[in-house]
């Protein structure tokens, strides 16, 4: 699988002005394969659209991948969290990694050290992934582990709420939140329904465009069709009449840096509501505030999965706006975890090479067999 490191060290305060953040708005919407429909949406010149994309990714402010819709692969989110043993700290990434079936890690922290991990693994095979976990615990790798099955992720792309297109800064105007969630509908996106099943209705073709469109969503026809050797007829027809048709792509994930690494934190938290009402209520709040980064449904519950990034000062803003919402009774509890923007944390692709004659492959007992020698190579 096609891996990625998304340290972030020694990069500038961002820097961009409100012309910058209309246009990103504008990508979230139309997305970034129609940048002619933007140009015209805004009244503004084409080249000009592309010229400040183009500048925005030089500052390495602005990233676009295509958001899979994992479910109609018979995939199933698995997010875990794993108090790790000190002892293996500088090589628990190695560990967490040999399931290939990993799409995101991250050091995080809680009243311990933690390790966070998104698995995105055939549905049929779901609960390899605790029997993997179990054996790390007997080893003696981690401590203990909670694993949240989560729908797949409503992500939300940066507007200009909360900004102040004069002044060019953001706003955190926590006082309009509770506002925001009572005149919220609760009509969600089918990203944050509880699926009904788990189909798979991709063949080989359509895994490996998807794998190409994760890693850049303006990726043309023709690139695709020389990276599988295949012709640009073959890749247009399997893009329309499968991906599209068969709604294999949730949308676009515009990945804006709006604030100073340096000096902002990552937060995954679950907040827990009394009733549906409130949890969709939330969320749908949520959906276009700066500091939401992506939202899951855990399934079966009214819970919000939400991972989130802070500036360090608007911390206990938050923590008071959280604590006003539970005495209003639209939140019922929550629990988090932190990292700063800078800390260890990769990403990677669809997990393409397991996908063999039509059907998802999970060598279990193979992974079993690396995690025990690599632990024996260790020790």
């Amino acid at each position: 699988m096609d891996s990625k490191k998304l340290s972030i060290l020694k990069l500038p305060k961002p820097k961009y002005n409100a012309l910058d953040l209309i246009i990103i708005e504008a990508l979230g919407k139309y997305g970034p394969r129609n940048i002619y429909r933007i140009a015209r949406h805004l009244d503004i010149p084409e080249s000009t659209v592309r010229y400040r994309i183009d500048a925005l990714k030089r500052k390495r402010l602005l990233e676009m991948y295509t958001n899979i819709y994992h479910t109609n692969l018979g995939l199933k989110k698995s997010i875990v969290f794993a108090e790790i043993n000190p002892k293996y700290h500088d090589l628990i990434q190695d560990f967490f990694s040999i399931i290939d079936y990993w799409v995101y890690m991250r050091r995080v922290h809680s009243s311990r050290d933690e390790f966070h991990t998104l698995y995105i693994s055939p549905v049929e095979y779901i609960d390899k992934v605790n029997k993997f976990l179990d054996e790390m615990v007997g080893l003696g790798l981690i401590h203990s582990y909670k694993v949240i099955h989560s729908t797949c992720f409503q992500r939300v792309n940066p507007t200009t709420t909360w900004y102040d297109l004069k002044d060019n800064v953001w706003k955190f105007r926590w006082e309009e939140l509770e506002n925001d969630i009572e005149n919220a509908n609760i009509s969600l996106p089918f990203t944050l329904k509880d699926p009904p099943r788990y189909p798979l209705l991709a063949d080989w073709y359509d895994i490996m465009i998807l794998k190409e469109l994760e890693k850049d969503a303006t990726i043309t026809y023709d690139q695709i069709a020389e990276k599988i050797g295949t012709t640009i007829q073959n890749i247009y027809y399997h893009y329309k009449k499968h991906i599209i048709s068969r709604k294999l792509i949730e949308d676009f994930q515009i990945y804006f840096r709006k604030f100073d690494a340096r000096d902002s934190y990552m937060m995954f938290i679950v907040l827990e509501f009394s009733n549906y009402k409130y949890f969709a209520k939330t969320a749908n709040a949520l959906r276009n505030k700066p500091f939401a980064e992506t939202l899951g449904k855990i399934i079966g519950k009214n819970k919000l999965y939400a991972v989130l990034n802070l500036p360090s000062y608007q911390f206990p803003n938050f923590f008071r706006e959280l604590r006003n919402l539970i005495s209003l009774g639209y939140i019922k509890d929550y629990e988090y975890r932190i990292s700063h923007a800078q800390e260890w944390n990769r990403r990677q692709t669809i997990s393409y090479k397991n996908f063999i004659d039509g059907k998802w492959s999970y060598p279990h007992d193979e992974y079993i067999n690396i995690l025990h020698k690599m632990h024996h190579k260790i020790k």
